[in-house]
């Protein structure tokens, strides 16, 4: 149902003041003036505006008949109607033979105003309701299948998300994603976007390759924002935005531990480090950093740690690895036998290379081995 507020109906007297001249109030249907061209009149009573509500038919005031009503001056008076229903009445102030000619313009003015700050409202709660629905799916919570047929969410649709942070906490960031949101439904009505407690924006496609996703999810954003924010895809789901979303947070992360920022990356090109991210281990974690204690706490642990982390991403090859660290291959190799006497793990055993690679994974600190620009 429309109701009248303060600021819609002040919106009205502003509007049809300037174009026909005299005073316009908006009173609500039990005749208090709440917006007024005399603002000494807000908050008075108007007596003849009850009667426009109670027979639903304009009243004409002349200077004679003012004295009648209470807190009324000469004019006309209309019933605003939305939806069938009274839910103002319109009054413009002056001799009736002079206002009686705008009469009908103000009144649909009035209408048309009070019409979109209803179609307004609605869009609001729906959102708020799309909100907590995505919040509590994401949260693991059972949401029922007619509820979200109410919100036309189908989660049947194969979607990836896209995970999208501030670089830095104090950067400028969206507070509010609703028109973003309303931006997105214009050209993608089955994209869902929302932002999470911790202020990252998600966005959920359907049936986009991960490239795609991201590029449709970065060009939503205001250019102020686009350099300065990290982005990362997650795999795919059918009926599991919380697998969605977890994946993608999890690549997120992932690719912290691989590249300098402004981060652009996927799920594919790690998925092993993102599973395991997504695993949210506790004591698995601490064990395996402790395995790692006595390489971080080297004084050439950034040596050790960017030599191990190009050994594994050139799968194994030490010839690779030298190229890549622009060293000579018996260098490389020193390093990782340096690896193996401080952590008793050897690099050249699938088993603890798998081992020192989830360790990796585990440390909290970053290492940084290439730019963006050289990701995938």
């Amino acid at each position: 149902m429309t109701t009248l507020d303060q600021a819609t109906a002040q919106r009205i007297v502003d509007r049809a003041m300037p174009v026909i001249g005299h005073s316009v109030n908006v009173m609500t249907p039990d005749g208090i003036i709440i917006a007024s061209g005399d603002s000494l009149r807000v908050g008075a009573i108007h007596q003849a505006a009850r009667q426009v509500a109670e027979t639903c038919a304009p009243v004409v005031i002349t200077e004679q008949e003012a004295c009648r009503y209470t807190g009324t001056r000469a004019g006309v008076n209309l019933p605003v109607e939305v939806g069938g229903k009274i839910v103002a009445v319109v009054g413009i102030s002056g001799s009736p033979d002079k206002v009686l000619p705008f009469a009908d313009l103000v009144r649909v003015t009035a209408e048309l105003i009070l019409e979109q700050a209803s179609l307004m409202e609605v869009s609001r709660q729906r959102r708020h309701q799309i909100e907590n629905t995505l919040l509590a799916l994401l949260n693991g919570e059972p949401v029922s299948e007619h509820w979200l047929k109410q919100l036309s969410i189908d989660l049947s649709k194969p979607r990836i998300a896209v995970v999208i942070e501030a670089n830095l906490p104090h950067l400028p960031w969206l507070t509010d994603t609703a028109p973003l949101a309303r931006d997105l439904e214009r050209v993608e009505p089955d994209a869902l976007v929302i932002q999470t407690p911790d202020q990252k924006i998600v966005f959920f496609f359907v049936e986009k390759s991960p490239q795609d996703a991201l590029s449709a999810a970065l060009v939503r954003l205001p250019d102020s924002l686009n350099a300065s924010v990290s982005a990362a895809t997650g795999a795919a789901f059918s009926n599991n935005l919380k697998a969605c979303y977890e994946s993608a947070q999890a690549a997120l992360q992932a690719a912290k531990q691989r590249f300098q920022t402004p981060i652009r990356a996927h799920y594919e090109e790690f998925p092993l480090a993102t599973l395991w991210r997504s695993l949210q281990p506790g004591w698995q974690q601490d064990q395996l950093s402790l395995e790692l204690r006595p390489l971080l706490n080297h004084a050439r642990s950034d040596q050790y740690l960017k030599t191990l982390r190009t050994f594994i991403a050139a799968d194994g090859d030490i010839q690779r690895c030298a190229e890549q660290l622009h060293l000579h291959r018996n260098s490389v190799r020193y390093r990782l036998k340096g690896i193996e006497s401080l952590t008793g793990w050897s690099p050249f055993r699938l088993e603890d290379l798998m081992f020192l690679y989830l360790a990796l994974e585990s440390n909290l600190k970053p290492v940084q081995l290439h730019k963006s620009t050289e990701q995938k």
